[in-house]
């Protein structure tokens, strides 16, 4: 079979997945937990900005290195090719057990706790509703191992069907909202306009203490997946023109509908009743639109997440199907079924996302996850700038506004991951210590064979 025949993702499929991977459980569960340390809500808008922007810049540099490089894989297949194969190979392991298998779960966690709110059940993270994300996830590994086309198919109606509901909401959010209403956040008045107290708030208070990184680490969780379609490059038609063009179109969609659903958040009640809560979509949507109706969008919003589950589900498989093709310990990841579907990697997928479900918390499950993937995602990037300087520039796509972009990326996602590990040293050493363990892995369980040459597709 030619690797053009293996190209079966189009442009919108591409970008569906992007758009998919990215707007889910983050968005709908991180405004709860960063109002503990953050209560201004220009502040809080401009996290989202900062947080689109790192977002952004990332996905200029993974579009270069993808299209120079247009194989599945993403972290796994690049820091191989770059660095060394026990680099890449820590990377892919994270990436699988890490980057898709712990937010499938994630995202199973807020759909159950989404249903409880509506059927008004006591006590967080119920097993009712574990067992409700559990039968999601059955159901959708099913789908994917029985048909590529089929997969992709759900996954191009589920993220339309996700983008349209989410606009919807935004805009009878606004229609609805009470424009007399008075917000508050304890004893102080919330206002959404810059003043001199917000920018020293974020510059002078925040970006150089714990609070604005730590609510960074939410919101690059709620942004992490705007690389998806470098995982699969291998099988994007046209991957020099359709690779870059997804990368970038996806997280610039998702960055403004990040903006907007959060302010339609804040805007709708008191904060006070969105402090710690994993459901802000059902909490705003009940305060704006009534008990029946607020319950009736808060379970659209939790069959979105479905569509999160999916683009996971189909994803990062083959990520694990990339690895293990090249290890002499494993390979039954690799096996692919008649329909093209990794059916053993995605069984192995679905298993681990189960276990995690059923023991990890919530809270701790997104920042294990959120801190381990920015490791392996800037030292990916700081890899683009080493590629310049060893095969010069790409004939093809160029990352916007080099070396800029890149620079950025590094130092801001650097930034919160130190101010991370010294203020939640327990996941970080977590995260720190799968990595050490993929390390493990890869000495025990060698590639097959000596590792491949460099080669750049212009």
């Amino acid at each position: 079979m030619s690797s053009d025949s293996k190209r079966t993702i189009d442009f919108w499929s591409a970008t569906s997945i992007v758009v998919a991977n990215m707007v889910g459980t983050g968005v709908f569960t991180s405004l709860g937990y960063q109002l503990f340390s953050i209560q201004n809500g220009f502040t809080l808008l401009m996290l989202w900005v900062f947080g689109g922007l790192i977002a952004l810049t990332g996905a200029f540099c993974y579009a270069e290195l993808a299209n120079r490089m247009p194989k599945d894989g993403g972290e796994f297949y690049f820091l191989s090719e770059l660095f060394h194969p026990s680099i890449g190979f820590m990377a892919g392991f994270v990436s699988t057990t890490v980057g898709f298998t712990a937010p499938v779960a994630g995202a199973a966690l807020a759909l159950g706790a989404y249903l409880e709110g509506i059927l008004g059940f006591s006590g967080d993270g119920s097993l009712w509703g574990k067992w409700m994300g559990a039968f999601v996830i059955i159901g959708i590994t099913f789908i994917h191992i029985k048909s590529v086309k089929w997969g992709l198919f759900f996954q191009r109606i589920s993220t339309l069907a996700k983008v349209i509901i989410i606009l919807t909401f935004v805009v009878f959010g606004f229609i609805f909202r009470d424009s007399s209403q008075i917000l508050t956040c304890g004893n102080e008045v919330v206002s959404f306009l810059p003043s001199l107290e917000s920018w020293n708030e974020i510059w002078s208070d925040t970006w150089f203490m714990p609070a604005f990184s730590i609510g960074l680490v939410w919101v690059s969780f709620a942004y992490s997946g705007w690389n998806a379609t470098a995982y699969i490059a291998g099988s994007v038609k046209d991957p020099h023109k359709n690779l870059t063009r997804s990368i970038v179109l996806g997280t610039l969609v998702v960055m403004v509908l990040y903006l907007l659903l959060n302010y339609v958040f804040m805007f709708s009640t008191d904060w006070g009743n969105l402090v710690g809560k994993k459901e802000v979509g059902l909490v705003a949507a009940q305060a704006l639109f009534g008990n029946a109706i607020g319950s009736l969008m808060g379970g659209i919003i939790s069959i979105l997440l479905v569509s999160t589950i999916s683009s996971m589900i189909f994803t990062g498989p083959r990520v694990l199907k990339s690895m293990f093709e090249r290890m002499n310990v494993g390979r039954i990841l690799a096996v692919e079924n008649n329909q093209g579907s990794p059916q053993n990697a995605i069984i192995f997928q679905g298993a681990m996302s189960l276990i995690m479900l059923f023991t990890m918390d919530f809270e701790s499950l997104i920042y294990y996850v959120a801190f381990t993937l920015s490791l392996f995602t800037l030292l990916t990037v700081f890899g683009m700038i080493k590629m310049r300087f060893t095969h010069g520039k790409p004939s093809t796509y160029r990352a916007f506004g080099y070396p800029f972009t890149p620079i950025i990326f590094i130092v801001m996602t650097g930034t919160v991951a130190w101010f991370f590990m010294n203020d939640k040293t327990t996941e970080s050493l977590m995260g720190l210590g799968t990595a050490l363990f993929g390390l493990l892995m890869w000495k025990f369980s060698k590639s097959s064979t000596s590792p491949k040459t460099l080669k750049t597709k212009e």
